[in-house]
């Protein structure tokens, strides 16, 4: 059980951090190319419930019931040796209700490919993305700004900019202020710090029993739906009042399972997600 939470509740916790900090902002989960295989659905679900818009993966994108994003591969360039031929490849094969976000940094500098990119796609071009490597030595926030002025003096204000590599909780806020519309946020999430929850057993046949440093008995959590504060009791324990804002709590600990059977409703990803953004509204940090 522990290891069906912990992990999972680490990453969820980063992206519900990274989105806060986005805002309306889009921001995409694209970690898991660089984790195990297996964990790829619970990363992207993890990354999706925590308040990201999407998920890269088409495994991931299953198991919440959306759709994946993504735009293109560097590799796409590569293989054909020129930006151009790549960008219109990509938007003649490719389904027409996938948005046209062409990869702006292949071999020269992103001002100048997301100019070509603009004026060889015109209005069918929804996006740029900078992939800018830290090896580049350059200043994100000043390359974000140069493309938005050359985009917009050339009449391409619709062109949105999507940013990725290496983006975190605070170079998403920074990115985001300098013009940045949407986010691709790989390894901050899919690495996470994992959520050290432990089991311990309080209880054995109606005796309070636990070790050393725990609190023995079974417990309840009342919190404020208002100011998100816990106050944890003796289970049987009346209701407290929110010790902060003196307003009325609500129980979270909940039935999931009893004698072997699933007991409680499982919601669906995009309900959980919702609930995470309605939450994170209320923080004050």
């Amino acid at each position: 059980m522990l290891g069906l939470i912990c992990q999972a509740s680490g990453a969820a916790s980063r992206a519900a951090r990274i989105k806060r900090v986005a805002g309306e902002k889009a921001v995409v989960a694209f970690g898991i190319r660089r984790m195990h295989p297996a964990l790829s659905p619970m990363l992207d679900r993890a990354a999706y419930i925590g308040g990201f818009d999407g998920v890269s993966s088409l495994k991931g994108a299953e198991i919440i019931g959306e759709k994946p994003m993504g735009t293109m591969p560097h590799a796409l360039m590569i293989l054909f040796g020129d930006q151009v031929k790549a960008w219109r490849a990509f938007d003649e094969i490719i389904s027409p209700d996938v948005p046209r976000v062409a990869l702006v940094d292949t071999y020269y500098d992103e001002k100048i490919e997301s100019i070509m990119a603009a004026e060889a796609l015109k209005d069918r071009l929804y996006g740029v993305r900078l992939d800018t490597p830290g090896s580049r030595k350059g200043n994100f926030v000043e390359i974000i700004r140069e493309v938005r002025w050359e985009l917009d003096v050339r009449g391409y204000k619709n062109v949105k900019i999507f940013v990725s590599g290496g983006l975190d909780e605070e170079t998403v806020k920074v990115l985001g202020e300098a013009g940045a519309e949407a986010f691709g946020v790989g390894t901050a999430v899919s690495n996470a710090p994992t959520v050290n929850f432990a089991m311990d057993i309080i209880g054995l046949e109606g005796r309070l029993v636990a070790k050393r440093g725990k609190l023995g008995g079974k417990k309840q959590v009342w919190r404020c739906p208002e100011c998100l504060v816990d106050t944890v009791l003796p289970f049987d324990s009346s209701k407290p009042e929110c010790p902060e804002c003196g307003g009325e709590t609500e129980p979270m600990l909940k039935a999931l399972i009893e004698k072997g059977k699933i007991v409680a409703e499982l919601p669906k990803p995009k309900k959980i997600r919702q609930y995470v953004l309605e939450q994170t509204k209320k923080l004050s940090i």
